[in-house]
């Protein structure tokens, strides 16, 4: 069966206008289908013998309908491309509705002459194919019903699967993915990050990825853990990513200090080579365990150039941290994150608060990350120190730590609860509130809540609703 586009009716009208005028102007023959024409429309290009033998056929019945038409508008010119050119107006429309009238008819004489099935609509297409053409595989429709992402993702990640004609491919991958405990949740990031991951051959390509992964020590569970983070790393051909995540397991430690690390800033994976500062901090007398904290804090800081990183040094000093303590590494992390200025506006604020000079470095000396919040933050966590716990500025920097924690979700509950305490005489009244601000959750109710039950009923319950409402609170504040 010939396939006959709408392109193909336009040229046979142009090539017929222009033979006839050649014919007509020129020599004065009528177009009449001999061999001397035939060999004519061969010479000008027209490739296909069938289309040839069909045009050649129908000539006729196309000399017939041009005649009609001149007939039927006798001032009009043959043709439409002059009457184009010279009317701009309603003989625009009225040219175009001609020409279209001469493709429709063109079209049923030679649909005849190439003995075609009928079709419904001419307009829409010119030729009918005897087999029917599969549903088309909804991608991005898939993406939101199935995978659970939004209209948005969708659209854009639909453009990785618009290959796909059904969504078997898709279907696999998704069950293969359930296997390893990846949650529906789990499997939307994944999927939402790298949509190729659904084209994935899951014999071919996923099993020996996972295979790979299982040899440098990961279980299913770690396995689960990463998917959702970088799913490039099943999509990736070849082994770089796996030997990347070797070294870099080797390097930190283990594979929660990795994971943290990829959540911060996942992209140094993609990079080739090893940090090359590397050798540079350890001739700066920094320990394993420092580099492998220094990295899961800022993990692009390894990989940018010696002079930064000088620079960063030279700026951690100046905060009155010498190399060798613990808090280092989180200096340099302060000095590579927050800018000079900032650090220093920060510092005289806790001066105009009422803090020494000594008070404030001994702060940043035993947490710098006492400098990465914002201004109003470290204000406001002060003043609720200073004003409702009732500690001075030397118990405060002394412990730096609970200017970093939140003052709704933990302080304040933590507060109300030795303050009860106090008052039911279950406390003693000079008890300071640093080592209940400091401990964890679970020691806190260890120590302070469970012990009291009996005595102080439903203390549980309040302790659990405060810390609900302040976090309830401190996550719709501006």
């Amino acid at each position: 069966m010939i396939g006959i586009k709408p392109f193909v009716i336009a040229r046979v009208t142009t090539y017929y206008q222009h033979w006839r005028r050649r014919d007509e102007r020129r020599r004065g023959l009528a177009f009449d289908g001999s061999g001397r024409d035939r060999r004519r429309m061969e010479n000008r290009g027209t490739k296909s013998p069938g289309l040839v033998a069909g045009v050649c056929t129908i000539r006729p019945s196309i000399q017939t309908l041009m005649a009609r038409m001149r007939a039927a508008s006798p001032a009009r010119d043959t043709d439409t491309r002059d009457v184009l050119k010279r009317n701009r107006g309603v003989r625009r429309s009225q040219g175009a509705t001609t020409m279209q009238r001469l493709q429709n008819r063109l079209f049923c004489s030679l649909r005849a002459a190439f003995h075609l099935p009928t079709t419904s609509s001419p307009r829409r297409r010119l030729l009918s194919s005897t087999t029917t053409s599969p549903a088309r595989f909804d991608a991005e429709g898939y993406l939101v019903a199935v995978c659970g992402l939004t209209p948005s993702q969708a659209l854009k990640a639909s453009k990785s699967l618009s290959h796909l004609t059904a969504p078997d491919q898709p279907d696999a991958v998704r069950a293969f993915l359930a296997g390893l405990g990846l949650s529906e949740s789990d499997v939307a990031s994944a999927v939402a990050r790298t949509p190729r991951l659904l084209c994935c051959d899951v014999d071919g390509a996923l099993a020996p990825r996972v295979s790979q992964l299982r040899c440098i020590g990961l279980s299913a569970p770690q396995i689960a853990r990463l998917v959702p983070l970088v799913p490039r790393v099943f999509v990736s051909p070849g082994p770089p990513y796996v030997s990347r995540l070797a070294f870099y397991l080797s390097l930190l430690g283990s594979f929660d200090k990795v994971h943290a690390a990829i959540r911060r800033d996942a992209s140094f994976l993609n990079r080739s080579r090893k940090p090359p500062n590397l050798g540079f901090l350890r001739q700066c007398g920094l320990t394993a365990r420092d580099i492998a904290k220094l990295f899961a804090l800022a993990p692009r800081l390894l990989a940018g150039s010696e002079e930064r990183l000088r620079a960063v040094m030279a700026r951690a000093e100046e905060l009155g941290v010498p190399r060798g303590t613990p808090m280092y590494p989180h200096a340099l992390w302060t000095a590579y994150s927050i800018g000079r200025e900032s650090a220093t506006a920060k510092m005289e604020l806790l001066k105009s608060l009422g803090w020494s000079s000594c008070q404030v470095a001994t702060a940043v000396a035993k947490m710098p990350g006492v400098l990465g919040g914002s201004e109003d933050r470290l204000r406001r966590a002060v003043d609720f120190l200073t004003k409702e716990a009732g500690m001075d500025a030397e118990a405060i920097a002394r412990a730096p730590a609970m200017l970093k924690f939140s003052i709704e979700g933990r302080l304040r509950p933590r507060l109300m609860v030795l303050k009860l305490l106090k008052e039911k005489g279950l406390l003693a009244e000079g008890r300071p509130f640093y080592p209940g601000a400091c401990m964890s959750e679970e020691s806190f109710l260890k120590n302070f809540v469970r012990p009291h039950e009996a005595s102080v009923p439903g203390l549980a319950e309040a302790y659990a609703a405060a810390v609900r409402a302040g976090k309830a609170r401190a996550r719709d504040a501006p």
